[in-house]
C-alpha cells in the first residue's frame, strides 16, 4: 500500500499543476468496487472476516468513494491518480480503475470547501494551510483476546499498522469563503454549458461579420464590446477544428474562470446568436441599438461591407438569378389555369367614360354582428365541397383586416430562374411590407410581450413613425390593484399574476404597450378595467387597441385623443370562470375607411381565388395562404418584390445584401396588380362570404 499509494499522490501532484480538476460521472462507489474485483486472488487473501480480504478497509473505502473520480484533462483528454506504473499486486485493479475512469463524461470541477474539510476526520487544519490532507493516511489496530479467537490471524493484543490511501491537495482547490460546494460547482457548470452553446451555435462567419460591424460603427457602443468578440474568434477557430470527441474536454479547460464564458447570455453574443439563427441583419441590428441605447436606437448606419456586396453581386450573376430580382406585380393574366380556383373576371364589356363616373352611389355598410348567426364553415372544407358550385363570390373587407392585404408579385422576364424554394417565381407580400399578416398581437411578440395568458390587452400607436409622444396602457383589477408604467411593471407581477411585459416612451416606431394576466386560477372574479392615457397630453392620431381571452379578440380604433385625458377601451368580467366583456368604445369594425383603394365594412367581388404559390401544383413549401383577390384593390404604396425568408438555401447565404437589396428596389403601385386579402393556413382568423350558385347564401370561413 505505501507504494501504490506514493505512486497515485506523484500522479495527483501532476494533474494539479494542470491547474483545473474535474470529477466525472462514474461514482465513487463503482470505483470501489472495480478496484476490489481486479485483484488477482493470490494478491487478495482473505483476513480477520471469511467474507473480507486484506484490501477491503473502510478508510481507503471512504477516500476512494469521496475522491477517486477526481480527473484533470491534458490535451483535451481525461488524466487520473491511477495512470502509470504500479506494482504487480496492485497494477490490475489501477489499470481497472484508470480505464473506468476515461470512459466516463467528466460532469463537474473539483474544489473542497474549508468548512467540509474542517468537519471531516482527517488531520487537524487551519486557513493557513498551504496544503490539506484528504483521508486518513494510517492508524494503530490493538486486537482483544475476543477479536483473536474470532479471526484467528492476530494474537491477543498484538497492534498492527494499517496504511491507507490519502493525498495532499494544494490550497488553491480548497475554497474559504463559506460558499456551498454546489453553489461553487453550479457556477462552474453554467458557465461551460452556455461556452459551450456558444461554440456550437454561433458560426465563425457570424462573429468575424460582428466584428467588421463594430468597426465600421453599424452597432451603437459596440467598441465597448469589441474585446470580447476578438477574444472569442480564436477560440471558435480551435474548437471547429477539434475532433468531436474532444469538444466536450475542451469546453471544461476553456470555460474554467473564463471571464466570457457566459459570452452567448451577453449583449453582444445575443446578437451572434439571433444572426447565426437566420435573423435578419437590418432587424438584429435594430434590435441591438434598441437594447443599447433604447432613445437613439436609429443611428445605426447600412451594415454591410463593401466585400459583402460583390460577393452577392458576382454569385448572382454567375449564377443566372439576376433577370429574377427585376419583378413587378403580378396580374390575373399570369397565373395559370390550373392555380385557379375560382375566377370571377365580369362579362368583359368594354366600358365607355362619361361624366358621371366619379358620382358614388351610397354604400351599404355592415356591422359584424349582423353575421353573428351566418353558418360557419372550415377554409377545407369551403375549398373542396363549396367554391367549386360557386358562380360568384363576395367578400367582406372588415376594418380588422388591414394586416390581411396581400399583392402577388411575379419577374418581369417569365423565364427567370426561380429565386424561391419552390420551382415558380411567384411570391407575396402583405401589407405593411411583411411575408406574413401584421398584427398588434404580433407587433406585441416581436417586442418580447406575452400573448398567450388568460387575458390581454394590447395598444399600438405611430405606425407611421410620425406619431412620436407617450401612451400608456392602463389596468385595474377588481381588488383596486391599477397595472401602469409606474407599478407592476416588466418582471414584477400582481397577485392575480396580472403584468405590464412591454412599456414604451415616445418611441421613433410602432409603439406597443401589452398588459396580460398569465393565470387564470389566480384572478380574482369581478370587474377588470382597461384604459388608455394620453400621457403627454400633445397632439396625437389616435391609437389601436386589443382584448383577448379565450380564443376571442376584440380590436379597436380610437381618433385623435385631446390633452392629458383617459379613453375607456372595456371591462372584461371574470365570472363563474368565464370572461364577458363590456365595450365602452365600438369595436372597430363600426366606423369605416378606405384600404387598398376599397371601403371597408362592404362586400367586394372577388375576381380570383388561389392558394400562395408555395403551394402551387405539387409543392408543399412552408405555410399555406388562402388569396381572395379583390376587384379594385391596389396597394396604395411600394412594396417589397421578395422576403429573404422564401429564397434558395444558396441565395440565402448573401441574405445581408440581398435584405438591403429588397428595400432599395421596390415595387411601384401600378393600375393592373392582384392584391385582395390573405390568410394563413396555420393562424386564427374568419372571413364573410357572400355566395352565389344554385342558390345565394352568406358564411362566414373560419381559418
Amino acid at each position: 500500500m505505501i507504494n501504490f499509494n506514493k505512486k497515485i499522490q506523484e500522479q495527483f501532484a501532476n494533474m494539479c499543476k494542470t491547474g483545473k480538476l474535474f470529477r466525472v460521472s462514474l461514482t465513487g462507489q463503482q470505483l470501489w468496487e472495480i478496484y476490489l474485483k481486479s485483484f488477482k486472488k493470490q494478491d487478495d487473501p482473505v483476513f480477520r472476516d471469511p467474507e473480507s480480504t486484506v484490501h477491503n478497509c473502510n478508510h481507503c473505502n471512504n477516500f476512494v468513494r469521496r475522491y477517486g473520480n477526481i480527473v484533470a484533462i491534458v490535451d483535451n483528454k481525461i488524466e487520473t491518480m491511477f495512470d502509470g506504473e504500479f506494482d504487480e499486486e496492485y497494477a490490475p485493479s489501477a489499470t481497472e480503475m484508470s480505464k473506468a475512469l476515461k470512459a466516463s463524461k467528466v460532469t463537474e470541477v473539483f474544489f473542497e470547501t474549508f468548512n467540509e474539510l474542517n468537519s471531516l476526520p482527517y488531520e487537524s487544519c487551519s486557513k493557513t494551510n498551504e496544503s490539506f490532507r484528504l483521508g486518513i493516511n494510517k492508524n494503530v489496530k490493538r486486537y482483544t483476546k475476543e477479536e483473536a479467537e474470532k479471526y484467528g490471524v492476530v494474537k491477543p493484543n498484538e497492534i498492527r499498522e494499517f496504511e491507507h490511501m490519502h493525498l495532499n491537495l494544494p490550497k488553491a482547490y480548497v475554497d474559504l469563503t463559506g460558499s456551498s460546494i454546489e453553489s461553487i460547482m453550479g457556477n462552474y457548470r453554467d458557465a461551460k454549458e452556455v461556452f459551450k452553446r456558444a461554440m456550437e451555435t454561433i458560426s465563425l462567419d457570424t462573429l468575424h461579420l460582428v466584428r467588421d460591424l463594430i468597426n465600421q460603427g453599424s452597432l451603437l457602443d459596440g467598441t465597448t464590446h469589441l474585446y470580447k468578440i476578438e477574444q472569442i474568434i480564436p477560440l471558435k477557430e480551435e474548437y471547429d477544428n477539434l475532433p468531436a470527441t474532444e469538444r466536450e474536454n475542451w469546453c471544461w479547460v476553456k470555460s474554467f474562470r473564463l471571464p466570457f464564458a457566459k459570452f452567448r447570455n451577453e449583449l453582444i453574443g445575443v446578437l451572434c446568436s439571433e444572426l447565426s439563427e437566420g435573423e435578419e441583419l437590418n432587424k438584429a441590428c435594430q434590435s441591438w441599438n434598441k437594447r443599447v441605447d433604447p432613445v437613439n436606437y436609429m443611428k445605426t448606419v447600412a451594415p454591410i461591407t463593401k466585400k459583402q456586396i460583390e460577393d452577392a453581386k458576382k454569385f448572382v450573376e454567375e449564377n443566372g438569378y439576376a433577370e429574377s430580382f427585376n419583378r413587378r406585380f403580378a396580374t390575373i393574366d399570369d397565373i395559370k389555369v390550373t392555380e385557379i380556383k375560382h375566377i370571377n373576371v365580369g362579362k368583359g364589356d368594354i366600358k365607355v367614360p362619361t361624366m358621371f363616373d366619379n358620382v358614388k352611389a351610397t354604400s351599404t355598410r355592415h356591422k359584424r354582428n349582423e353575421f353573428d348567426g351566418v353558418e360557419e364553415i372550415t377554409i377545407e372544407k369551403f375549398m373542396k365541397d363549396i367554391l367549386p358550385t360557386c358562380t360568384s363570390v363576395e367578400a367582406f373587407l372588415a376594418n380588422s383586416h388591414q394586416g390581411n392585404m396581400v399583392s402577388i408579385t411575379t419577374a418581369n422576364d417569365p423565364d427567370s430562374k426561380p429565386i424561391f424554394k419552390w420551382p415558380n417565381n411567384y411570391s407575396w407580400t402583405f401589407s405593411g411590407n411583411l411575408a406574413g399578416k401584421s398584427q398588434i398581437k404580433e407587433a406585441v411578440k416581436s417586442e418580447g410581450g406575452k400573448v398567450d395568458g388568460a387575458l390581454r390587452f394590447s395598444i399600438m400607436w405611430n405606425e407611421d413613425g410620425k406619431d412620436i409622444l407617450d401612451f400608456d396602457a392602463h389596468a385595474k383589477e377588481p381588488s383596486g390593484t391599477e397595472i401602469y408604467f409606474g407599478s407592476y411593471k416588466k418582471p414584477s407581477k400582481t397577485v392575480m399574476s396580472g403584468q405590464l411585459d412591454v412599456d414604451m416612451i415616445r418611441p421613433h416606431k410602432m409603439g406597443i404597450e401589452n398588459i396580460t394576466w398569465s393565470d387564470k386560477a389566480k384572478m380574482k372574479e369581478g370587474v377588470y378595467r382597461l384604459w388608455i392615457r394620453n400621457y403627454d397630453g400633445g397632439t396625437n392620431k389616435g391609437f389601436k387597441a386589443e382584448i383577448e381571452f379565450e380564443g376571442e379578440a376584440y380590436t379597436y380604433e380610437y381618433g385623435a385623443v385631446s390633452g392629458r385625458n383617459d379613453v375607456q377601451i372595456a371591462e372584461v368580467t371574470l365570472k363563474n370562470g368565464s370572461f364577458t366583456i363590456k365595450h365602452l368604445i365600438p369595436e372597430s369594425t363600426v366606423s369605416s375607411k378606405e384600404i387598398y383603394g376599397l371601403e371597408t365594412n362592404q362586400f367586394h367581388k372577388v375576381n380570383l381565388v388561389c392558394l400562395s404559390p408555395n403551394h402551387w401544383g405539387e409543392n408543399n413549401v412552408g405555410n399555406k395562404h388562402y388569396f381572395f383577390m379583390l376587384e379594385g384593390c391596389k396597394s396604395p404604396v411600394s412594396i417589397r418584390s421578395f422576403h429573404n425568408e422564401n429564397l434558395l438555401p444558396e441565395l440565402a447565404a448573401h441574405r445581408k445584401v440581398l435584405e438591403v437589396l429588397g428595400t432599395m428596389n421596390m415595387i411601384e403601385p401600378a393600375s393592373k396588380q392582384l392584391s385582395g386579402l390573405g390568410f394563413n393556413a396555420t393562424v386564427k382568423d374568419e372571413l364573410i362570404l357572400r355566395l352565389q350558385g344554385s342558390h345565394k347564401r352568406v358564411v362566414k370561413i373560419k381559418f
